[in-house]
């Protein structure tokens, strides 16, 4: 990790908090449980990282990634939603265009770094936001009402953590399933609060009481290490991640001059008629520069941070008003496309700062894999009120420097005749499973152990499912 004067402040052991209350916690975080320290015993070190960003609420994947060849993407089916070919991005199969508020993360897709990947989802999936998005975390469409996530699982069974200061961190109002389980990792509700709540000097007497709480215990000498253990983590993440600076940390695009992460009016690049983008974006921006800050402050030579980083972005579930070139919808993917770019240039070292502001890290973007997930895309036809319900396949983007880049499921040969309304009649036909698309990313790109697949995604090995090719 890089050192920073602006903070003296100890690098003990970034690992997990505990139950006291804090401002910025999601949930109370645990102490490492003795089952979970056995399993994380031994391992292979690994430096690949992985970023995921949930779009919540079933992004619309036909006005997201546009089937242009299909005749069935029209006026008819789609009156106010339809984006003509001159309005939207040529993906260049002569078959897909991507929508017009995506423009900045061509420049990812132009290196070669960002796959797009069309028609992906689950069998049978219920059409509630509730279960299909725990499905999506949890990794096994037969149990939507499980609350433990397949990325945890991935950690517990592949020894992530093994002398690990923080393996996850995910940032975000409450704890994301995906990272859950027995054991608990830090979530990060409020970047800027993410402290002791009371102000210096409270604060300071606080966390020196902590270090030495359990020192003289009676009766409870079993517990002593547990104990000790919690209080000393606790201080230490608070510790660590103030030393992070994250207020002061703002690098920028080093071919516009402006900022890579929106979280202010000051860091907010211009636009035609004023700020590009709405002060309600700037939670969003926040919380991915936090990710990417815990990657680039994680050791890049030994086993000493954060791998797995993740956030979210709400407000898809579009059924009025979704707009098109411009809209709900649009604004949300001008969101997500500008923070792709954005973490493609910072993970690749390529960022500029203010003057007395700058930080050197190592680039991490070839080790990076960055995702997106949503629990279900939305209705072939528009509704009634201008926009588009509940449905079933959607599409995904995976960006990173070991990406194989492109368009998959959305060309001539992989869209036949009828496949838009080919699920029921209504809805998008799948043809790639979710658990396909995120084993081939933890596998060839984290590293996973083939042999734990059905401890990851219960059943994999025997579904068959056809992987892609995304990675390696």
């Amino acid at each position: 990790m890089s050192d920073h004067s602006t903070c003296d402040c100890s690098r003990r052991s970034f690992l997990r908090g505990t139950g006291l209350t804090l401002a910025g916690f999601g949930l109370s975080s645990l102490f490492p449980g003795a089952w979970i320290r056995h399993a994380l015993a031994a391992g292979p070190f690994s430096n690949k990282r992985l970023i995921f960003i949930f779009l919540r609420g079933g992004n619309d994947g036909i006005n997201t990634v546009i089937p242009d060849g299909d005749p069935q993407y029209s006026t008819v089916n789609r009156p106010t939603l339809y984006i003509p070919p001159a309005s939207s991005i040529d993906l260049l199969n002569g078959f897909a265009r991507l929508h017009p508020a995506m423009a900045d993360v061509m420049d990812v897709f132009n290196a070669g770094n960002l796959a797009i990947v069309h028609r992906v989802g689950f069998p049978n999936n219920s059409r509630s936001h509730f279960d299909d998005q725990r499905v999506w975390e949890n990794g096994d469409p037969t149990e939507p009402k499980m609350f433990e996530g397949w990325l945890y699982r991935y950690v517990v069974e592949n020894a992530v953590a093994q002398g690990v200061q923080l393996p996850a961190l995910s940032v975000q109002g409450t704890p994301p399933v995906i990272l859950r389980g027995n054991e608990k990792f830090v979530n990060v509700a409020n970047p800027d609060s993410f402290d002791y709540l009371p102000a210096a000097p409270k604060r300071t007497k606080l966390a020196n009481a902590w270090l030495n709480r359990y020192t003289n215990l009676t009766g409870l000498e079993p517990f002593r290490a547990a104990l000790t253990d919690t209080g000393i983590k606790l201080v230490d993440t608070l510790d660590e991640y103030r030393s992070w600076d994250q207020r002061n940390w703002n690098p920028k695009d080093p071919n516009t001059g402006f900022y890579l992460f929106p979280v202010s009016d000051a860091t907010n690049p211009p636009g035609p008629t004023g700020p590009r983008f709405g002060t309600n974006s700037y939670s969003f921006f926040k919380s991915l520069k936090i990710c990417a800050l815990s990657l680039l402050e994680s050791d890049a030579t030994s086993p000493n941070g954060t791998r797995l980083a993740g956030t979210e972005l709400s407000s898809f579930d579009t059924h009025n008003g979704q707009g098109q070139v411009t809209g709900n919808q649009a604004t949300l993917l001008s969101w997500l496309a500008y923070g792709l770019r954005s973490l493609r240039i910072v993970l690749s070292g390529a960022a500029t700062y203010d003057p007395g502001q700058e930080r050197v890290y190592p680039p991490l973007w070839q080790d990076t894999v960055v995702v997106t997930l949503s629990e279900f895309g939305r209705t072939s036809k528009e509704n009634g009120s201008f926009g588009s319900d509940h449905a079933a396949a959607s599409c995904l983007f995976a960006a990173g420097g070991a990406v194989h880049g492109g368009v998959y499921n959305c060309d001539a040969a992989t869209w036949p005749a009828g496949v838009i309304f080919g699920d029921g009649g209504r809805y998008l036909l799948m043809r790639t499973d979710y658990r396909a698309i995120f084993w081939e990313i933890l596998r060839d790109h984290m590293g996973a152990d083939p042999a734990k697949v059905d401890t990851i995604f219960p059943g994999y090995s025997t579904l068959g499912l056809q992987e892609v090719g995304l990675v390696g």
